[in-house]
């Protein structure tokens, strides 16, 4: 069965609904059009898919106007799932020859270095070398590795005050995948996933810091019927776990406000686990109007910033004017989320890095 075929029921229930679900698409609040709308983007593949109307460049830029956030489906009746759907849709562009030019030039550097960065990962993961025993393998991911690889060090020095030290795996070498899965590559990103999955066969677990790559792996592959050999958790869990472990020491006397991240939270259902880590560290955690299951999505995702950059950058910049009612930092766990606030010009800081700041401030006077 092809892609598009598999989300039949999807595409049919989204076309023939009168769009109460309009207000939750990130993208389609920032374009203002119905093209864009949840509705409109799984019409143009309802259409495509019972030949009623073939896809366009048009069309096909709408279904590459999804970050696939899931925030559709959290206000849906029917809990239907355009994320995926639209995705598998995304494939049939490729066929046509109508991708955006910004998905079609991340699967070529995809091809070209096996990421989506177009850089050769395993240098950048030897320099990080455990020099004492570890107990768990751990996967930071491709932008914690090529844009943010001081998160590494920080995560590290978290993991190992809270009773839970980590070293840097060699499986990092590889990138989870999750740019073909978005770009709808479908048969590549399978390819590609069974050879990950075999570059980890020793681990009976693995810890991962970047929420896409812990969604990839643990919801994604069994959806491609890849078996992976290692329990998936995330850094956040662990930690969380750990709390007890941790050093006492009073909260910084700061206020921030948090981000729940699309793929943490929704995909993974961890909501909790980051809030106690950042109440530990801080004496003041703003929620968003809308939190929880129902936040706000920061645009980096489904490769928006590759095909229509603006836009993400607005979607980043919705979701930061509703966080940041006083000006706070917005903290994230998302390295991608924290990259698209500072894109738009919001001060922003990676969950870790708050933990870590927390660890090395001192007592007293």
């Amino acid at each position: 069965m092809k892609p598009m075929e598999q989300h039949a029921r999807e595409y049919s229930f989204c076309a023939y609904c009168p769009k109460v679900c309009r207000f939750s698409c990130p993208v389609s609040e920032s374009t203002k059009t119905e093209t864009t709308s949840t509705w409109g983007k799984m019409t143009a593949a309802h259409l495509a898919l019972t030949h009623q109307r073939p896809l366009d460049e048009g069309s096909a830029k709408a279904l590459h106007a999804c970050t696939g956030c899931m925030r559709c489906t959290e206000f849906c009746k029917h809990h239907n799932q355009p994320a995926g759907a639209l995705f598998a849709a995304r494939s049939a562009t490729i066929a046509k020859g109508l991708q955006p030019a910004g998905a079609a030039s991340t699967l070529a550097t995809f091809a070209q270095s096996q990421n989506p960065f177009g850089r050769q990962l395993a240098p950048l993961v030897a320099a990080w070398k455990a020099e004492t025993p570890v107990r768990y393998p751990f996967f930071p991911g491709c932008t914690a590795l090529v844009k943010r690889s001081e998160l590494i060090d920080q995560t590290l020095a978290v993991a190992s005050a809270f009773g839970a030290p980590l070293g840097v795996s060699r499986a990092a070498a590889r990138c989870c995948g999750y740019p073909l899965y978005a770009a709808g590559a479908f048969e590549l990103f399978q390819a590609h996933a069974r050879a990950f999955a075999e570059t980890i066969e020793a681990y009976p677990e693995l810890v991962v810091k970047d929420p896409s790559c812990a969604f990839t792996l643990k919801v994604i592959y069994p959806r491609f019927e890849v078996k992976m050999p290692a329990r998936i958790r995330t850094v956040y869990e662990v930690l969380d776990e750990n709390l007890p472990h941790a050093p006492v020491k009073p909260p910084m006397e700061e206020a921030v406000a948090y981000h729940d991240a699309c793929h943490l939270g929704r995909g993974l259902q961890q909501y909790d686990e980051p809030r106690r880590l950042l109440r530990r560290a801080v004496s003041s955690v703003r929620e968003a109007p809308s939190s929880g299951a129902e936040g706000g999505c920061s645009g980096g995702g489904g490769l928006l910033p590759r095909t229509l950059q603006e836009t993400s950058v607005d979607v980043a910049r919705r979701q930061a004017a509703e966080l940041q009612q006083d000006g706070e930092t917005i903290v994230t766990a998302c390295p991608t989320s924290r990259r698209m606030f500072e894109r738009a010009g919001r001060q922003s800081e990676d969950l870790l890095a708050v933990l870590k700041r927390w660890l090395d401030t001192k007592e007293g006077p």
